[in-house]
This record gives structure tokens, C-alpha cells and sequence, in this order.
């Protein structure tokens, strides 16, 4: 995994996105700064083709970048705008300025304009891309009523457009749904990311932590949480890297319901062991450890939980009527039947 993007996205991130700002931007704080910060490092159009200005990359090049957004638990929807872009760009629109999120879910639309509930990173995005039915819109935030929809330090909003600004905002229709998946796997990768950043941080604590006049991580049933901490991020990591395999910008649909499948399965175990092993200390608001945990477990059910995606890929393996060996290798892993 170690490369030249892993390597210089995990110092930028280290670097503009401290523990400070992110306390900051969740009690409210502007997130302009950061915003501008983190699009004058030229990853928001990586994903866009050359002819467009971009970089040209493909999703699994740029998996490192989005894995280390999720290692920094970036309060701004960076991962979503650059895969927001590239499905603009693809469609032939217009690219805004600003950070993008989605939609996909809970979005309702009448005479009356356009409702979508608890939008991820909804208090801290410019636009969302909302699909309802056939119908999708590229919406200001700036332009709607926004309603806090999370608990404590939640990013999630409530978001409300009249008509007067959703007729303006109307992209077109679109046969099918257009962005579960982008969400989807882009929150598995954020996951992946923050899991490893609290195994290491556990880790490191249990080897300076002492009682009883050694490291705790000396005694057995500290390395037993350890272990486990590591197996599930290490599977988060591995089924988001394999979910971006792909030689363009798009992820496999079934690929991407596999990732957020599993790395949401993986959080509930993650957070409380690293919570067990800091002890009381891990649940101070002053550590940084929280930062994470409560994060992953916005991200772990934002987008469709483990149950949503694990009966997604059921139901697909059902009307496959191959074999389940057979459904991996074929519809998993795009495999050439034999």
C-alpha cells in the first residue's frame, strides 16, 4: 500500500487536518480554510480525464489518497467531490465550486421542493447530488434550510430546498440509481482509514501505558483485543482495496456493496476494543481517539449499514442462480466464465 500518493497524502492531511480543526469545524467552525488547503493539493480532479483538466487516474490509483482521508477523519466531504466530478464531468455538467456530497437515500420531492434527511457531511458540504426516483439535482447548500440531524460532533444534516431553487437545480432523469455505490464505498474506505489510524493508536498505547510494572500490551488479554483489532482492519483495508480495482473512475456495483459491507460489519468490535484497551482515558472529549470512534460509527451506518449491503449482495447472488463459488469469481471479481 505504501506509495508516493499514500506518502504525500498522509502528510497533507496530517499537516491541515489536526485534531484542533476538526474539534473546530465540528463546534461550527468555518471550514473555507481547510477546504482551500486541501484543493490546492490537485486531488478534487484526479479522477477527471485528461482532456478535462484532470489527472486522469483511475479509482484504484487514488485509494490511497481516499484511505488516508478516512486515517485524518477529514470533516469535509473531499472523497465524495472527487467521485461527485467525475460522474459530473462524465454526464456532460457543469463543475461547481465547493465541496459535494450525496444523496441516495431518504430524499423526497414534491410541489412544495425537495427533503433529504441526515445527508452525510450535510453541514459541512456546498452541494448535493440528490436523486429521487429518476429525477437527480446538484443543490446548494448555502440555498437550503439545514437542520443538525447527528448526535454530538455529528457532520449529518437534515437538508430542505423550496421549489423556487430545486426547479433551477434539476439535472435531468436518470433511469437508474446513480449514486448508492459512490457513497457507499467511498464511507468504506473513510472506515478502512480511521480503523487503521486507531489500531495504530492502540497499539502504541499499550506498549506505553504500564501497570503493574510492565506495558499492558505484555498481558494476554490486551494481546487478544489487539489481534482482533488488527484482523478487522487489515479486512476492512483489504476489501476496499480490492473493491477499487477498477481501470477507471467507477467501481463495480457489487464490488462496492462488499466494501461497505464489511467495513461496516468491522466498526462496533474496532471502536470498543480500542476503547477498552485506552481504558477510561480513551473516552475523555481532550483525547483524540473519540475523533476517530465516533466517526467511524456515523460512517458505519450513513450510506446503508452491513445489513442494508449484505441483502444487496444476497439478493444479487439469488437471481444469479450460479453457484456461491461461481457468483464471486463471476459477478464478485469479473472473472471470464469457464
Amino acid at each position: 500500500m505504501q506509495s508516493s500518493f499514500f506518502d504525500s497524502a498522509d502528510r497533507l492531511f496530517s499537516q491541515e487536518c489536526t485534531p484542533a480543526q476538526i474539534r473546530q469545524i465540528e463546534a461550527g467552525g468555518d471550514t473555507q480554510a481547510l477546504w482551500e488547503s486541501l484543493v490546492s493539493a490537485g486531488f478534487s480532479d484526479a479522477l477527471l480525464p485528461e482532456s478535462a483538466d484532470g489527472a486522469g487516474l483511475t479509482l484504484s490509483e487514488v485509494w490511497p489518497i481516499l484511505f488516508c482521508m478516512g486515517r485524518h477523519v477529514l470533516p469535509l466531504p473531499y472523497a465524495q467531490t472527487m467521485l461527485a466530478r467525475a460522474w459530473l464531468q462524465q454526464q456532460g455538467q457543469a463543475l461547481p465550486e465547493g465541496s459535494i456530497t450525496f444523496a441516495p437515500f431518504q430524499v423526497q420531492a414534491d410541489s412544495t421542493g425537495v427533503t433529504a434527511r441526515a445527508v452525510t457531511f450535510g453541514l459541512t458540504a456546498n452541494w448535493v447530488l440528490a436523486q429521487h426516483d429518476k429525477q437527480i439535482w446538484l443543490l446548494p447548500v448555502g440555498a437550503a434550510k439545514v437542520t443538525p440531524s447527528g448526535g454530538h460532533g455529528s457532520l449529518d444534516a437534515d437538508l430542505q430546498w423550496p421549489a423556487g431553487v430545486t426547479q433551477s437545480a434539476l439535472l435531468g432523469d436518470w433511469a437508474t440509481p446513480q449514486f448508492r455505490e459512490l457513497l457507499a464505498l467511498s464511507l468504506a474506505v473513510l472506515i478502512a482509514g480511521a480503523a487503521d489510524r486507531i489500531f495504530e493508536m492502540t497499539l502504541a498505547h499499550a506498549n506505553q501505558r504500564v501497570q503493574f510494572g510492565k506495558p499492558i500490551g505484555k498481558f494476554q488479554a490486551v494481546q487478544q483485543q489487539i489481534s482482533e483489532m488488527a484482523e478487522l482492519a487489515f479486512g476492512a483495508r483489504m476489501a476496499t482495496e480490492m473493491s477499487c480495482r477498477s481501470a477507471s473512475w467507477q467501481p463495480a456495483p457489487a464490488l462496492a456493496a462488499l466494501a461497505k459491507c464489511q467495513s461496516s460489519q468491522s466498526v462496533a468490535r474496532m471502536t470498543a476494543y480500542a476503547h477498552a484497551v485506552h481504558g477510561a482515558i480513551g473516552v475523555t472529549h481532550e483525547y483524540d481517539l473519540q475523533l476517530y470512534t465516533r466517526r467511524m460509527n456515523e460512517w458505519s451506518r450513513a450510506g446503508g449499514g452491513a445489513s442494508y449491503w449484505a441483502s444487496v449482495i444476497g439478493e444479487q447472488a439469488l437471481k444469479s442462480g450460479a453457484t456461491a463459488v461461481d457468483f464471486v469469481r463471476t459477478d464478485l471479481f469479473a472473472e471470464p466464465a469457464v
